[in-house]
């Protein structure tokens, strides 16, 4: 059995929703709570509605920025905090660390908005946004629930981590050991509780935008309790196992749906091999490159942004008939 839930101080559902604001609520999933926010358009009937996926240790408030662009083109959108992180329920009594048990937990949490959404009579089609690790839960998705979506775009999706020096099934052999000694709640190596007075625009591998990295800096200040630190090596087992599924025979090939994986020519965090390799054996997979980018292609510098939403924009255009 798992560690009992840990309660956030700070988010409840909304009750009263201004115009343009993001309206919060929670859904039950294995007797913890999901923070679900959802944006309406301007119109009065939306195009479609666009569920955001989230990377690791992000929270909804980010994503404020993309949420503007998304229902500016006349989608409604809806996003998520996954289990463990943001200001959803956490695994571990140390709120600081990144932890999960397996992938299947994230895909529990994206069932339950799925259903929430059908329930409040969201918009079809459903469009998916997701990524680097919503990339990879998407990816999943798309396997295990064929038809619930009609297309996806990924951005720098976790098809793959970077883990030089150490070769990934020696990473995942050392995950594998270490959860069965008991050791699955510890941080990996290399991680750690978040520290602010380590974070330096200089030194970053996410953005090459500096207003974005001081604005998410804001964010954290004035919401602690959204941050989120290193992975433990339950997360990072977890996440290394899944990945290895996603690389079977066949199980690449079984996904129909349309996905559009974008890739940050600058990337330090992913895998931009194990992408090309991901939409070259998807049978409707696109790949397109952003050469200037780095990981966090959704808080890019602006040009970056408006070709990245663009290429969203041509892409829902195409598959939405």
């Amino acid at each position: 059995m798992g560690a009992p839930a840990i309660r956030p101080d700070h988010p409840q559902p909304s009750t009263a929703v201004a115009p343009g604001a993001i309206e919060l609520e929670h859904v039950a999933v294995a007797g913890m709570r999901v923070r679900v926010g959802h944006r309406a358009p301007a119109t009065a009937l939306p195009r479609g509605t666009v569920v955001v996926l989230p990377g690791r240790a992000e929270f909804i408030e980010k994503y404020a920025e993309t949420l503007d662009e998304l229902t500016a083109l006349g989608f409604a959108a809806t996003i998520l905090d996954w289990r463990g992180q943001g200001g959803s329920d956490r695994f571990l009594n140390d709120r600081w660390r990144g932890h999960v048990v397996q992938v299947e937990d994230y895909l529990a949490d994206l069932d339950a908005v799925v259903a929430r959404l059908v329930q409040r009579r969201a918009t079809p089609p459903f469009l998916m946004l997701a990524h680097s690790m919503g990339g990879h839960v998407g990816l999943r998705y798309l396997h295990d629930r064929p038809g619930t979506f009609a297309g996806a775009v990924m951005s720098a999706p976790m098809f793959g981590i970077r883990l030089q020096p150490t070769p990934e099934p020696l990473a995942r052999a050392i995950c594998a050991v270490a959860i069965r000694l008991g050791a699955a709640h510890r941080y990996a190596p290399g991680q750690r509780a978040r520290d602010p007075d380590r974070i330096a625009f200089a030194r970053n591998r996410l953005t090459s935008c500096e207003r974005h990295f001081d604005d998410l800096l804001r964010q954290v200040a004035a919401t602690p309790e959204l941050a989120l630190g290193g992975v433990t090596y339950g997360w990072l087992g977890a996440a290394l196992r899944s990945i290895a599924l996603t690389r079977q025979p066949g199980y690449l090939e079984a996904i129909q749906t349309p996905v559009l994986v974008c890739q940050a020519g600058q990337e330090r965090i992913v895998s931009n091999r194990a992408e090309a390799e991901v939409a070259r054996r998807l049978p409707r997979g696109r790949l397109v490159v952003f050469p200037d980018a780095r990981h966090e292609l959704l808080r890019e510098r602006d040009p970056i942004r408006r070709e990245l939403f663009a290429a969203l924009a041509a892409f829902a255009a195409e598959i939405m008939g």
